[in-house]
């Protein structure tokens, strides 16, 4: 690898993870229409045009009512002008909807609002007029009564229909704040940082692995293990037999022998033809039950509906004007009477007059007062209110008589009409107000009936579903999150709320199984609408590489049998805690050996031509520190643990290996990797293939011929900071197999002899909070720039226990030691190393040098180029 470089021009603010891809992704293609027309959508969407919508609406619903109760005839055509701007604005919006969304022409919303704004033609006093459904002028002889008449009738019809069309607009208003809602939950944004989850759900380890294994396969292995057994105790039967025979007879038997196993292998094929070739129809099928989300759903809307039902049965005569008001036919009457009293003979005009007067002061306390009196005498005036002329028709209702010229006399009348016209003003105005007062109820009915209706729904299937394709879509992106989502607690909807768990903990599984060197194979095959395609092209990576061994392991699990599992997954949960603790990922379990992987995020590195440059220096050194410290604790761990210690005092490996303690090797180097998946379509591994890899590796497998737990490649080792770097010391310098490039090699100054067992007494579910808080707690340091090497070494418990043997005088010695070995000067070098030995007599590195520079009686020799080749892989 190339001497990195630092670009000069990044700050050095602590990074502790980067994100480089921030796309959201969309499983569930909700963001694949692309927009054609964004200004009309920019338009419609807006703000002020969905508040003028409204406004315009509200109009609709109550502008005529209030024409009537507040206004006369003459603001009829103001109000005309503003009903006309609202059929024009609404027939825009429908226009432009049926442009930008995709759903809505044609569709149920798009016909409500079509008749809507149609409907509004009816509430145009001029049209009413224009096409004979309201009179345009007040009929005083007897040649317009018959046609007013009529006209008044069908204008009252004309305006209850009106009314009725009129509610459907309410329908806008839900449309308008349906769509604002989802307008709304659209610019939400979602949610990539974790918090604090409980206890139970934090880690991965509380997941169950299900194992299901078929019944009929379960019996077919039992059988193949019998037949097995026969067939071995023939054998065994055969060969004592063939003592005494010749070749000829062994050969028969065996024959024989062979035979035998084809026979009884037949029965097991049939079997396992039979079942795989069964017939649909043959196999059992459990009946379907109705689930708790379809039947609470379903109770709730048919309740829901009966109370409805029975609230409009009960409420709405309360809004029909026949509830409050008597049909009054008194002007009818009196009408006929002024007829009668006319065509009596020698009645005086003074005694029609006290009539008229009669009947006009009658009627000022009825709700339908005389508005203006028609009669045929010519000596008396007709009688007309202030206010009659401002009447629109539809306030007006028509009573008439024609009476007999002869009777009267033909010197008295002009026209032979008596018309008494009634003011119907105020129980019109009252009727709007029952209008108003139902259009109100109705929509209060179809807005608490629509929460109520929706408010289940939601709370059951909708709102589950929008957490689904969110969390789906965060696990596309991120399936490490999955690992930290937290699980929903059941109610009363349990399917869907196991439904959503469900897909948590196949995320979480998917994370743990394929571990982060899979994250893009998860998200890329979870964002695909198509197959599965696990054979992703692999990606070049940066990394840190760990390698860590467990040392005897052959021995172990030779004595351990079955045990051995619980003993590697033992060390196993110590190895993967800590190295997720300090910001790697656990990548392969080899059996005792592990792949751990320090991944640098794309955004922090580049390559200009051979040469690797960092985006942030601060981020790799805090990385590299992370990553050695892991190890150190790993270290400290399987020294210090209960259940580690357990295994000294186990007599099985006190046996095999008297004194045994679990031990590990463990090697780190940095650089690329190609990430993808190795395998085929029947069984994959997302792991990593690289030189690099390799070296963690070697480095890994040489720490037994230095006599060390920790080896270090010095192109990892230029990227400690400074704090750790003291704690470490170069202990030789070689080239591996397949290189010719040399590599220095460090080791961390570190002890584990004596150490006190932990004391921490916590349960597994205490364990894994208290392991998340600290992680946190580090996580925190890092972020806020507070993280210090030399003082995290000092304040943490395992970390001081085993550097506490730190000696500097030491290190100088075998340093001055260390560089007379790299120059040549190996007598000088003896010398030092000798001084150092004494400080600690017996020192891996120190030996080993001994060793290499006595094959030469400490000599260096004539081509020695200051490295060595490592002579064991």
């Amino acid at each position: 690898m190339s001497e990195a470089q630092v670009n000069p021009e990044v700050d050095n603010q602590s990074v502790v993870s980067d994100d480089s891809n921030n796309e959201d992704v969309d499983v569930f293609g909700q963001n694949e229409e692309i927009d054609k027309f964004p200004l009309l959508t920019s338009i419609i969407d807006s703000s002020w045009f969905q508040i003028l919508v409204n406004l315009l609406t509200i109009y609709a619903l109550f502008g005529d009512d209030i024409r009537i109760i507040a206004f006369d005839k003459r603001a009829d055509d103001g109000f005309d002008v503003i009903t006309i701007i609202c059929m024009i604005i609404f027939s825009i919006e429908i226009i432009i909807a049926s442009i930008v969304r995709a759903d809505y022409f044609n569709s149920f919303f798009f016909w409500l609002d079509i008749i809507s704004t149609v409907s509004q033609i009816l509430d145009i006093t001029q049209f009413n007029i224009a096409v004979g459904l309201q009179g345009s002028v007040a009929a005083k002889s007897a040649s317009q009564l018959s046609q007013a008449n009529k006209a008044s009738k069908t204008s009252s019809k004309a305006i209850r229909v009106v009314r009725l069309v009129r509610l459907i607009r309410i329908v806008k208003l839900y449309k308008a704040a349906s769509y604002s809602q989802e307008q709304a939950f659209k610019r939400l944004p979602l949610r990539t940082s974790t918090v604090k989850k409980s206890k139970a759900t934090v880690y991965p380890s509380v997941y169950e692995n299900i194992n299901n294994v078929p019944i009929e396969q379960e019996n077919l292995n039992k059988k193949d293990n019998n037949t097995e057994q026969r067939g071995s105790i023939q054998s065994h039967k055969l060969e004592g037999d063939v003592n005494a025979n010749s070749q000829e007879n062994r050969e028969n038997q065996n024959m024989v022998a062979k035979q035998q196993q084809i026979d009884n292998s037949i029965p097991k094929v049939q079997e396992i033809r039979r079942l795989s070739m069964k017939e649909p129809s043959q196999v059992k099928v459990k009946e379907k039950k109705e689930s708790r989300v379809s039947k609470r759903l379903s109770d709730s809307t048919t309740k829901k509906v009966i109370i409805l039902v029975i609230l409009l049965l009960l409420i709405m005569p309360l809004f029909s004007s026949d509830y409050y008001f008597e049909p009054s036919y008194s002007l009818a009457y009196a009408a006929e009477y002024f007829r009668v009293v006319a065509e009596i003979p020698n009645t005086k005009l003074s005694e029609i007059n006290q009539t008229i007067n009669f009947v006009i002061d009658q009627h000022k306390s009825f709700d339908t007062p005389v508005g203006y009196i028609t009669n045929p005498f010519i000596e008396i005036e007709n009688y007309e209110t202030s206010s009659y002329q401002y009447l629109r028709e539809s306030s007006k209702s028509y009573y008439f008589e024609l009476v007999d010229p002869v009777l009267v006399g033909l010197d008295y009348i002009g026209d032979p009409v008596i018309l008494f016209v009634s003011d119907n003003s105020d129980v019109e105005s009252k009727n709007s107000i029952i209008n108003i007062v139902n259009t109100l109820f109705v929509s209060a009915v179809l807005l608490f009936g629509a929460i109520a209706f929706s408010n289940d729904a939601n709370n059951v299937a909708l709102k589950p579903i929008d957490r689904m394709i969110v969390k789906v879509n965060l696990i596309a992106k991120n399936p490490q999150l999955a690992k930290e989502m937290k699980l929903e607690s059941e109610g009363t909807q349990k399917e869907t709320t196991q439904i959503e768990n469900a897909i948590i903990k196949i995320g979480a599984l998917l994370a743990l199984g394929f571990g982060d060197a899979g994250s893009a194979i998860i998200g890329t095959n979870m964002a695909s609408s198509g197959d599965v395609d696990p054979m992703l092209p692999g990606k070049r990576k940066w990394a840190i590489y760990g390698f860590c061994d467990i040392r005897n392991f052959t021995d172990a699990t030779e004595v351990l049998q079955k045990d051995v599992m619980l003993f590697v997954n033992n060390i196993a949960e110590i190895v993967h805690s800590m190295v997720d603790r300090y910001q790697g990922s656990a990548n392969k379990n080899i059996g005792d050996a592990f792949l751990l992987v320090w991944k640098i995020n794309d955004s922090q590195w580049y390559e200009d031509g051979n040469e690797i440059k960092w985006s942030n220096i601060v981020f790799i050194n805090q990385l590299a520190d992370c990553a050695l410290i892991a190890f150190m604790k790993i270290y400290a761990k399987i020294n210090r643990e209960p259940k580690i210690l357990e295994y000294r005092n186990d007599e099985r490996l006190s046996q095999r290996l008297p004194g045994y303690k679990v031990k590990m090797g463990f090697g780190l180097h940095i650089g690329w990797g190609i990430e993808g998946a190795i395998g085929s379509e029947f069984k994959i591994d997302a792991s990593y293939l690289s030189p690099n890899v390799n070296m963690a590796s070697r480095l890994e497998a040489a720490t037994k011929q230095y006599g060390v737990a920790v080896l270090i490649s010095s192109e990892l080792h230029q990227y400690f900071s400074n704090e750790i770097k003291k704690y470490t010391r170069q202990i030789d310098k070689v080239t591996v197999k397949g290189s010719l490039k040399p590599v220095g090699l460090y080791t961390v100054e570190m002890e584990a002899d004596d150490l006190p067992p932990s004391k921490q007494d916590y349960s597994q579910e205490e364990k894994q909070q208290v392991m998340y808080e600290k992680k946190q707690i580090f996580l925190q340091q890092l972020e806020s720039g507070d993280f210090n090497g030399e003082l995290y070494m000092k304040r943490n418990k395992d970390l001081a226990l085993i550097t506490k043997n730190f000696n500097q005088e030491f290190l100088y010695q075998f340093g001055q030691g260390f560089q007379g070995y790299l120059l040549g000067n190996w007598k000088e070098a003896h010398m030092w190393l000798e001084k150092a030995k004494q400080i600690r007599p017996n020192d891996g590195p120190i030996s080993t040098l001994f060793n290499v520079m006595g094959e030469t009686n400490f000599k260096a020799p004539s081509d020695w180029k200051g490295y060595r080749e490592l002579t064991e892989k």
